[in-house]
């Protein structure tokens, strides 16, 4: 990536007024590519096609710890290989005890060009549908 051109947050939001991009930075940056990793199926992206961590595969898939611990491999493996800006320390995949069918995702990384900052979370909640 050029140092020229800022990354570009997604999904774009609409020209300011004088017809630029919104671009973001920093934590917000991270956050955004992380959710689209998360949320990209291998195969969707043409010229990546091992890109995202497939996490609709899960659908329709019974809600087992052997299937937590899936996810938990899948979302480590993408992490690992295609966003090397963050330091990955944790993920849990819980059973959502409000619904069987879905699960409660935490993701703890921390940007490691920021030292001693405190470490960040993503969460999302994952409807399996499977019970």
């Amino acid at each position: 990536m050029s140092a020229l051109v800022p990354p570009m947050g997604w999904p774009l939001g609409a020209p300011d007024g004088s017809g630029a991009l919104n671009w973001t930075s920093g934590e917000d940056c991270l956050r955004e590519a992380l959710w689209n990793l998360l949320l990209t199926s291998p195969g969707e992206r043409l010229m990546r096609p091992a890109f995202g961590a497939g996490l609709r595969s899960f659908l329709n898939q019974p809600n087992t710890e052997t299937t937590r611990q899936l996810i938990i491999d899948a979302i480590t493996r993408a992490i690992t290989t295609w966003e090397t800006r963050v330091t990955l320390l944790g993920i849990t995949v819980e059973a959502d005890p409000s619904d069987l069918g879905s699960v409660l995702i935490d993701v703890s990384y921390s940007d490691p060009t920021l030292p001693g900052g405190p470490p960040s979370q993503l969460s999302l909640s994952l409807n399996l549908g499977g019970g």
